[in-house]
């Protein structure tokens, strides 16, 4: 708590701008469901102050940033008849009131900067509300518009910018949002080649997002497009226009958009992207380049969901037995819980019942278990299975209770680390 007006002046303890601006970040880390009405209150006050003449109060772009974080993270409240209200739309609104602002009072700390206008973005990116992505990309044009309008270095959209709205449009499933991700990378690439833009240069992560655009579209066509937007990118690095050379995420992420196509043959596509991947890094020794986990799993999980005739089910087991085989013979990569559940899963879709099956289950688990790695998603896939004994027999559960990692011997699932974040965080460490 601070003193304020008369009774803080009387003890030389009157708050100033930085006073406010540390209240307002204080509650927008707070991550209370009140905070961001805390944090409007004080920006309000400021403002109140500044009109009144206090010479050592005005509300900022720095200040109003902590405001615009704080309703990023507010999920509405909370209803009779459920959750109502929009923080994304909140945080939109500032930018409103900061431009009225300035242009009413004559303050220009407070009018909208490019961190103001990337806040708002990362907010509607992370809302995931119908039409975000169309919204994020209108705060662009606006900032594009203003920078043309004034030359106001401050308002100029970065890289960062525009990769920010690429992955909005990536996460929003809107039926044309990898096309449109694609025009902004395309847009980006005018502006720096065009127009000498430094600012607006595309990067590897540029093009990972559109990679991951095209992977979660669900279009037809969306294997080819992310193996066009991969080519151009060593294209592109290898002709010295651009250093975008792809990344272990810019592999996995088409090798996932051919998993989760219906393409026939994904299987064999997933894995010869794999190979293309290892020859680059055997030849390069580039850090980047390295196949991980990930990767190795993404071609498992290709071969999972490799739909087609016996032909295909049988190309598609020899491709994971291949997997599973380089991954315990890499000195990068170890097999973990997905690599184990997706090799289930390629069983449990492409290998018919029988004895034959059963013994490929049982030394699956065996080896999962030793090596700690009986993960949620083993468990499942084993349930998946269908064979009862079978379960009973490895798991040591009855198959129709109710088993908890808690419950199976420690050794078992010692080496588990659930949640794709800290597992992605754990491979990228490496």
């Amino acid at each position: 708590c601070y003193m304020r007006g008369d009774e803080g002046a009387a003890h030389g303890l009157r708050p100033n701008t930085r006073t406010y601006t540390y209240a307002i970040d204080a509650h927008a880390r707070s991550h209370s469901a009140k905070a961001p009405f805390a944090a409007q209150r004080l920006i309000e006050e400021m403002e109140s102050l500044r009109s009144k003449g206090d010479p050592d109060v005005w509300p900022t772009a720095r200040a109003w940033n902590s405001v615009i974080q704080a309703w990023a993270q507010w999920r509405g409240e909370e209803m009779a008849w459920g959750r109502v209200g929009s923080g994304a739309e909140r945080a939109e609104a500032c930018l409103a009131i900061m431009e009225e602002w300035a242009d009413a009072t004559g303050n220009e700390a407070t009018r909208p900067n490019s961190y103001n206008y990337n806040s708002v973005i990362s907010a509607l990116a992370n809302s995931q509300e119908e039409g975000a992505a169309a919204r994020a990309e209108n705060i662009l044009q606006r900032m594009e518009d203003l920078y043309r309008e004034t030359g106001d270095e401050d308002v100029k959209p970065r890289t960062a910018t525009y990769n920010a709205i690429i992955d909005v449009w990536a996460k929003s499933g809107e039926f044309d949002a990898a096309d449109r991700a694609e025009l902004l990378l395309g847009h980006m690439m005018e502006l720096y080649e065009n127009e000498d833009i430094v600012e607006a240069k595309p990067n590897v992560r540029s093009f990972n997002s559109v990679l991951n655009a095209w992977a979660k579209s669900g279009h037809p066509m969306a294997p080819q497009r992310a193996l066009d937007v991969l080519s151009r990118m060593e294209d592109l690095d290898a002709s010295g226009e651009l250093s975008v050379s792809p990344d272990a995420t810019s592999f996995a992420t088409t090798i996932n958009a051919y998993a989760r196509s219906r393409t026939f043959g994904k299987a064999q596509n997933a894995y010869e992207i794999f190979l293309h991947m290892k020859e680059l890094y055997d030849m390069t020794g580039k850090q980047f380049l390295r196949p991980n986990n990930v990767v190795y799993n993404s071609v498992l999980n290709a071969c999972a969901f490799s739909v087609g005739d016996l032909e295909e089910q049988s190309r598609s087991i020899e491709i994971a037995n291949a997997m599973l085989v380089d991954i315990n013979g890499s000195p990068y990569a170890k097999p973990d819980q997905v690599t184990y559940g997706t090799y289930l899963k390629v069983v449990n879709n492409q290998i018919p019942f029988g004895e034959s099956r059963d013994r490929v289950v049982e030394t699956i688990f065996r080896r999962c278990a030793r090596d700690g790695m009986v993960g949620e998603m083993v468990m499942k896939q084993m349930r998946e299975m269908g064979k009862e004994e079978v379960y009973e027999n490895l798991a040591g559960r009855t198959f129709w209770g109710d088993a908890r990692l808690a419950d199976l011997p420690s050794s078992w699932t010692c080496n588990v680390i659930e949640g794709k974040k800290r597992r992605r965080w754990r491979q990228f460490r490496r």
